[in-house]
């Protein structure tokens, strides 16, 4: 196990962005394979205040991952026709990833805030893990299309406890990263819920009180025979193995939120959800398991595969 600090900048005097108002710039720092390396501190800094011309504010994504950028055709800025942003900080292969600006065109040029994850004081205690053995550094620079953004610099530091991996998880992990590093084009996840209806999703009985209805067994449909103890020297009468099933069947039915479980039947009347509970082996709704292979032993007793 050992300490690795990286100290290492990406410097432009002059960048050009496309018709969509975008451009990359990227670093790579090559780390010894066969390791696993986390993350102990992090930190960011802004040497310069870039400049362009334009009408719409500067804003750069600096994002640290184990694997090139994939960015994705989502927006950054919608309303400044700012799309193609950087993978989410959440995403299992970014290592930081900061936002800083807005860089105005004009003066008072001011140092712009910047949001990072983690945040300084997480940055600075030991976080995440990776075993891909290269880092890259990525400026993603969002403005107007087709305008030169001039004099941009900016520093990153990194300390990493390193130590030798099994073959076998380095492998996993490094095809694990690759494949969620590829990104994902379009995300769109997560539930909208209406304000109206939020009482009832998780927690039913916020919406009516007190506890959920419950089905009580039909006393007159032979059906406690099954149920009820009876003195063993007392007649009764025994319910079929087809008549359990039915039983059983009819208890795996799905209820609506506020009723109760199980379900109510035209003949049998209620048949709730325990029915189902603790039954003896093989009584199940449905077909009859078929007869397990016989065993046969070997002359000295093994048992024989079949």
């Amino acid at each position: 196990m050992s300490l690795l600090e990286i100290r290492d900048t990406i410097e432009q005097q002059s960048i050009g962005l496309d018709a969509d108002g975008f451009a990359i710039v990227q670093k790579q720092i090559n780390l010894k394979p066969n390791q696993l390396n986390s993350i102990l501190k992090v930190d960011f800094f802004q040497d310069s205040l870039p400049t362009y011309e334009g009408i719409n504010p500067l804003f750069i994504e600096l994002i640290v991952t184990p694997f090139p950028v994939m960015f994705s055709n989502m927006w950054f800025a919608k309303g400044l026709l700012q799309n193609n942003r950087g993978p989410m900080a959440g995403s299992d292969t970014v290592l930081f990833k900061a936002i800083v600006g807005p860089y105005l065109a004009a003066p008072p040029y001011d140092i712009p805030q910047f949001r990072q994850f983690p945040n300084e004081s997480v940055g600075a205690t030991p976080t995440f893990s990776f075993y891909t053995p290269t880092i890259y550094i990525t400026a993603l620079i969002h403005a107007d299309a087709g305008n030169t953004v001039e004099n941009l610099a900016l520093s990153v530091y990194l300390a990493l406890e390193t130590k030798k991996a099994n073959l076998t998880s380095y492998g996993l992990g490094v095809m694990r990263e690759r494949s969620v590093a590829q990104g994902i084009n379009l995300m769109n996840q997560g539930r909208t819920i209406e304000p109206s209806r939020n009482v009832g999703q998780v927690f039913p009985m916020w919406r009516y009180g007190g506890i959920r209805s419950e089905l009580m067994l039909d006393a007159t449909t032979g059906r406690p025979d099954f149920f009820l103890p009876f003195n063993p020297n007392e007649a009764e009468q025994m319910s079929t193995t087809a008549g359990i099933r039915q039983y059983v069947r009819l208890a795996r039915s799905m209820s609506a939120f506020d009723e109760a479980f199980g379900v109510t039947d035209g003949v049998k009347g209620g048949i709730p959800d325990w029915v189902r509970f603790n039954l003896s082996r093989g009584l199940v709704s449905g077909p009859i398991r078929p007869q397990m292979p016989p065993v046969r032993y070997a002359d000295n007793g093994n048992t024989i595969c079949l």
